[in-house]
């Protein structure tokens, strides 16, 4: 009803004022029998208090997941943000490559959606972000929030790639080690894994399919290594016996340590949402990797035989074995982008737990239970560690245990299909599912006695080490 209208003249002074009372709230500015313009309607409905808020909680969301963490952790983060700035119900769906963010403030809900690009791993940001949220006032401003966010998305990566080059490849020697490569073996894998991780580098920066670069560069270092190979036996006057042992080493700083641990911690809280995604994109960088080197394999004739222990005396090959551990995983670490002090802790936690997996496989134990119990001491050690020391145990734990990773039988699987020997295939790839879930078993179990929020579903979960000290008395 409109108080202008020459029909309505007539109305009572009650129904004017009434009218008048309308005018006010709901068309101020406008001319009268005007229809409400679209864009001011929207702008006064828009909760614009809450999505600036909103904004900041996935902003650091997607920061922590693009840095390679687990989907917990991520909510985490994002619980932090969201009490520092005033939101006290939020509810995040978080997958390996978005998340789906829904925030309720003064009786407003507000739901968004964010993506990462491209999947990658910066241990670095991963402390760096837990820290910034561990270290939130009770309240900020979103400005103030934005601004320590803009400082962490700022911080270049610690090490520069010519670094990262070299160390890869001591990794990769390393594992050649653990395979029980001798010493031509690492001198073909050293050069092959070096350029074969630089091509990968300025593939990756070309933005090409993440899929068709790890193959490629699969292909290349494998290629490269049998032909530095060829060059040593022709220099050396014939084959080395060994030269299996580094068939998959010189290709192994491609394997998806991240996904893959993140994805088996993910499906133990049973978060399929964040770990079903996960799992498969390891499995698919996993399938690139194998298909590049039995490319290379077939294509050459050679197969990657089991290689029997290294020969020596007992001292000198178990100091090859502990030195390659430390190396190979300091290595990884330091690609991972992981803090000095974290890599050199996760390279003494590997000598310390590879020991016992070392031993009960020379003793006859099935890979897979010295996998586990490898894996599982790992994993403890690297939470003592990480309480000591204030680091972040998830990129401790990583490196720590690619030393297990059964690149090798995963490779003869592949071969032995293309061969159609079917029981060796189907057994190599038994072994290598049993030592994938034994390396996640180990690393849940350890989790379940080190982190409430694996032990416990409650909230309100205590520590684990508040529950320590109260069975030996020293707690509340």
């Amino acid at each position: 009803m409109d108080a202008g209208d020459p029909c309505h003249r007539g109305a009572a002074r009650a129904s004017r004022t009434r009218q008048r009372a309308w005018h006010a709230s709901s068309s101020v500015g406008r001319v009268k029998n005007e229809p409400f313009p679209e864009h001011e309607h929207e702008d006064a409905l828009e909760p614009k208090h809450l999505i600036r808020r909103s904004d900041v909680v996935l902003r650091a969301g997607i920061l922590m997941l693009g840095a390679g963490t687990s989907g917990l952790r991520v909510r985490e983060v994002m619980r932090a943000v969201a009490g520092t700035v005033g939101i006290k119900k939020i509810k995040a769906q978080v997958t390996y490559t978005d998340i789906v963010l829904t925030v309720q403030r003064r009786g407003i809900f507000r739901t968004q959606v964010a993506e990462i690009n491209a999947p990658g791993v910066n241990a670095h940001r991963i402390a760096m972000v837990k820290d910034f949220a561990q270290n939130l006032p009770e309240r900020a401003t979103v400005a103030e929030v934005d601004a320590m966010l803009d400082e962490i998305e700022r911080t270049p990566r610690l090490y520069p790639t010519w670094l990262l080059v070299l160390l890869v490849a001591l990794a990769c020697a390393s594992v050649t080690v653990l395979t029980n490569g001798g010493w031509r073996e690492v001198l073909a894998v050293l050069p092959a894994s070096a350029l074969g991780y630089w091509l990968n580098r300025s593939l990756s920066r070309w933005q090409l399919n993440h899929l068709a670069v790890v193959l490629i560069s699969a292909a290349t270092a494998t290629g490269l290594y049998l032909g530095f190979t060829r060059l040593l036996d022709l220099g050396l006057g014939g084959p080395s016996p060994r030269m299996a042992a580094g068939l998959i080493c010189a290709a192994i700083f491609l394997i998806p340590g991240f996904p893959l641990v993140t994805a088996g911690l993910d499906l133990t809280r049973i978060d399929l949402l964040a770990g079903v995604p996960r799992l498969a994109y390891a499995a698919m960088v996993l399938l690139s990797i194998t298909i590049g080197i039995w490319t290379i394999a077939t294509l050459s004739g050679v197969s990657p035989d089991i290689v029997p222990g290294l020969d020596g005396s007992p001292v000198a090959v178990w100091a090859a074995l502990l030195v390659a551990s430390f190396f190979a995983v300091f290595g990884w670490a330091m690609m991972f982008n992981s803090p000095w002090r974290a890599a050199l802790a996760s390279g003494v936690v590997a000598i310390i737990g590879n020991i016992p997996r070392l031993l009960m496989l020379q003793n006859g134990v099935k890979a897979h239970v010295a996998t586990f119990v490898g894996c599982f001491i790992m994993g403890l050690l690297c939470a003592l560690a990480a309480k000591l020391f204030d680091m972040e145990k998830i990129i401790m734990t990583v490196p720590t245990v690619l030393v297990s990773i059964p690149g090798a039988s995963a490779l003869r699987t592949l071969i032995y299909f293309d061969q159609a020997d079917v029981v060796q295939a189907m057994q190599n790839g038994v072994a290598t599912v049993l030592a994938v879930i034994a390396m996640v078993a180990g690393l849940a179990g350890a989790r379940m006695l080190t982190d409430p929020e694996w032990a416990f579903t409650r909230s309100d979960a205590p520590s684990t080490w508040h529950l320590v000290g109260r069975l030996f008395g020293r707690g509340d």
